[in-house]
């Protein structure tokens, strides 16, 4: 197993709170870092060593329409102990029955129990879950150095995928593929989800909620039933608890989210982070098209992540967004401070990094950005005091595109408006058949050393912005 690096002996202190984020401009202290603010490795269960527990010997019968495989394959994960796995050869499996301790999942996982598939396209979970409010395929509640792998989780839902993010519905399949959370304040650690596709689903593809060092990643998510409001079609989402009162034990924090693929056609959000979790990575993911932002820092206080390194193609909305003005019956509003937007290849989305609502201390560097004829701005700030974007390279297309726009927020509901204030914009490079800078909101503005070469309008500077650097 990979140690953390940072932490030995006993449960790590929770890292700093966001009011002791660091600004960007002394340099990004988000992702994995311990709280004395050295890098850490995220652990990962070790490969089975014990038994392995093959579930057609139990009675499961790979061939689709047999009958309900959940019971055999539930023996087999209450049998194994730590460092044994559990194998479903190739085969479809059909689960039709909840577990008896658990009415809304079909299968809960073990400590230390791997359950694993001959590979996606070769082993599938099909559930009979339709709409089960709160039902999950696959569920893991406190549990510690589990692993699923290689499999395929679908439904036998045939309706209608949603496509409306105002509208519920059409809705089917089961609310969850995958979901990772808490049992009794006691969050799950040391998970791995690795090399699993989920389609079909109602809420979220794959779900870490106030757990810590969970790993997803080589996952493909698709084909939510609905995007509607209310939590609906998210890929992969990492969620500290709402109310906020975490403590060590359920803390989100530390997970890696790396090395994924989205289709976004039929999601709300590829991938989305609330409910100040904090400390996480977001890496080497791509992202095709989406219904909205395709990576969503939701509005609730999440800080000091790092979000680097994604490929994230054709949305009609920001390819990174931090802040949100949805929200039924949570309000969103500001994410929190000290995220670090960097290295991420952003081409043909409507904006590449979005930040909104007063998010405080935002570092975007070192992204490119690419925009197709229909986007509207790379980097656009509104209500977001201290952000910080340099040495980003924005190549524009299109008559009202904007490299990087600076505006005035409105807010949502009366939360969260303002301008950009205390903002530095240094060293980037923008190029292309649209404009530059335009500046039409703000005080305490830097603009220094970036190369403007654009056959549009290359600066534009309001009079009531207090603009420090740029040309008028």
């Amino acid at each position: 197993m990979v140690l953390l690096t940072a932490c030995t002996g006993g449960d790590p202190a929770p890292p700093a709170s966001p009011e002791e984020a660091a600004s960007p401009r002394a340099g990004p202290t988000a992702g994995l870092v311990a709280p004395d603010g050295r890098p850490i490795e995220v652990p990962v269960p070790p490969r089975p060593t014990g038994t392995s527990f093959d579930v057609t010997e139990l009675g499961a019968d790979p061939a689709p329409g047999t009958g309900d495989d959940a019971p055999a394959i539930r023996e087999a994960l209450a049998t194994a102990e730590a460092g044994d796995e559990v194998f479903l050869p190739r085969g479809v499996y059909d689960l039709r029955s909840p577990h008896p301790d658990d009415e809304d999942a079909n299968l809960l996982l073990a400590d230390g129990v791997q359950l694993s598939g001959a590979g996606p396209r070769d082993t599938v979970l099909r559930t009979s879950f339709d709409g089960q409010e709160d039902s999950a395929v696959v569920r893991g509640t406190g549990v510690v150095d589990a692993a699923v792998r290689g499999l395929a989780i679908t439904s036998g839902y045939d309706g209608p995928l949603g496509t409306d993010p105002d509208e519920d519905g059409p809705g089917g399949g089961p609310a969850y593929g995958v979901q990772i959370g808490e049992d009794d304040g006691e969050g799950s650690r040391r998970v791995l989800v690795e090399d699993v596709a989920v389609e079909l689903f109602q809420r979220h593809g794959i779900s870490v909620k106030a757990s810590r060092e969970v790993t997803v990643t080589g996952c493909r998510v698709s084909d939510a039933t609905s995007v509607g409001p209310g939590g609906a079609g998210y890929g992969i989402t990492v969620e500290g608890r709402a109310q906020g009162d975490a403590g060590p034990a359920n803390d989100s924090r530390h997970n890696v989210v790396r090395g994924n693929r989205l289709d976004g056609t039929h999601l709300r959000h590829g991938i989305l982070l609330q409910f100040a979790t904090h400390h996480n990575l977001l890496a080497d993911n791509t992202i095709d098209g989406g219904v909205l932002d395709a990576i969503d820092l939701h509005g609730e206080g999440e800080y000091l992540n790092e979000i680097r390194g994604n490929t994230i193609t054709g949305v009609d909305a920001a390819a990174v967004a931090l802040g949100n003005s949805g929200g039924e019956k949570h309000r969103h509003d500001a994410s929190g401070a000290g995220n670090w937007v960097h290295d991420n290849r952003l081409r043909g989305n409507e904006q590449g990094v979005l930040v909104i609502l007063g998010t405080p201390d935002t570092l975007v560097e070192d992204n490119l950005i690419v925009a197709s004829s229909g986007s509207v701005a790379g980097i656009e700030l509104r209500h977001a005091p201290g952000t910080v974007v340099r040495d980003n390279t924005v190549t524009g297309a299109g008559r009202e595109f904007w490299a990087v726009l600076l505006t005035e927020d409105a807010g949502t509901d009366g939360r969260g408006a303002g301008a950009p204030d205390d903002v530095r914009i240094t060293g980037n490079e923008i190029t292309g058949s649209a404009n530059g800078i335009a500046v039409r909101a703000g005080r305490d503005v830097e603009v220094a050393d970036n190369t403007v070469d654009v056959s549009g309008t290359a600066w534009q500077v309001s009079d009531e912005a207090e603009v420090d650097g740029a040309p008028r």
